[in-house]
């Protein structure tokens, strides 16, 4: 099986390596859309930007650190993630961002853009979960 080959300090670095990645996203012209979001649908920003640094920076320093910290990582990190992506799905609003404490925003009304806008914390979430809580067993120390 191919999971064999891998670490959970070895996910983190891929972890960190697409936290990165989404950070960069709002200054890569090329999938900014004409109504000025990416991919059309959404916009990152600066605080949802800095989580999305933290959490590569935390993704680093716990693979950097050990396989206990890389797991910790993913089982607190993950379960907040995924969570904030359930609470963005009911409540039109997420709690990472603050927004969900801000009562002058308005939620997303519509349900589809509320998904749309929530799968990458939940697959992301729901990933970091997974790796933290189940599949850490089968993976190489």
């Amino acid at each position: 099986m191919v999971y064999k080959y891998f670490t959970v300090q070895n996910l983190a670095w891929l972890f960190t390596a697409m936290f990165t990645f989404l950070a960069a996203m709002n200054y890569m012209p090329f999938i900014i859309a004409e109504n000025g979001l990416i991919f059309g649908f959404f916009k990152l920003e600066p605080i949802a930007n800095n989580l999305h640094i933290l959490s590569g920076i935390w993704a680093a320093l716990a693979a950097w650190y050990s396989r206990g910290a890389a797991l910790f990582y993913f089982r607190a990190f993950g379960t907040a993630y995924f969570l904030d992506g359930v609470v963005g799905v009911f409540a039109g609003k997420a709690y990472l961002n603050l927004n969900l404490f801000h009562f002058d925003t308005e939620p997303v009304a519509d349900m589809f853009t509320r998904l749309v806008l929530n799968t990458p914390h939940l697959v992301i979430g729901g990933a970091a979960m997974f790796i933290g809580f189940v599949l850490y067993k089968k993976l190489r120390s």
